[in-house]
């Protein structure tokens, strides 16, 4: 077992185009399981709309007031909302922060690989057999496919 707090400081990586910061949670290489807290920052833009194919997600919203969007329209969200985004077009969705405050948001996803981001808007996809994280591969591990395929735009 690996002890981390929720509520600590540490963050692994920031995205200043983005507005994003995020914290990955330990989780043992063959786990399904993964869990991601995300901070967005005061007006943070829309990341691009995509979708799993391979791995359902579950967002709890801990602060702020963050924006979903799916394929149902836009929708604002408060400290304590839950959405579960399943595989597939049902699990359509991006998130943004028009607010003056940051808002934290804390993803818990389980999948596996192969696993196929669809973005429809941007008409493109990707497909992995491995997870994209490159420290693994930099320890030896399996170098699998990952590849970028362009599809319809919707």
């Amino acid at each position: 077992m690996n002890r981390q707090n929720l509520f600590s400081d540490a963050w692994d990586g920031e995205n200043d185009e983005a507005g994003t910061r995020h914290r990955i949670f330990w989780r043992p290489d063959d786990a399904r399981m993964g869990a991601t807290l995300y901070e967005l920052v005061r007006d943070a833009p829309e990341t691009p709309i995509h979708m799993h194919f391979g791995a359902e997600e579950m967002f709890f919203v801990l602060s702020g007031r963050p924006v979903l969007r799916s394929q149902h329209g836009a929708e604002a969200l408060a400290s304590g909302d839950f959405v579960f985004c399943p595989e597939g077009r049902a699990g359509l969705h991006t998130f943004s922060n028009p607010t003056e405050e940051p808002a934290r948001i804390l993803a818990i996803s389980a999948g596996s690989f192969p696993d196929v981001v669809a973005y429809p808007e941007h008409g493109y996809a990707w497909v992995a057999t491995r997870d994209p994280d490159p420290v693994p591969l930099a320890r030896g591990g399996d170098p699998g496919i990952i590849a970028r395929f362009e599809i319809p735009i919707e």
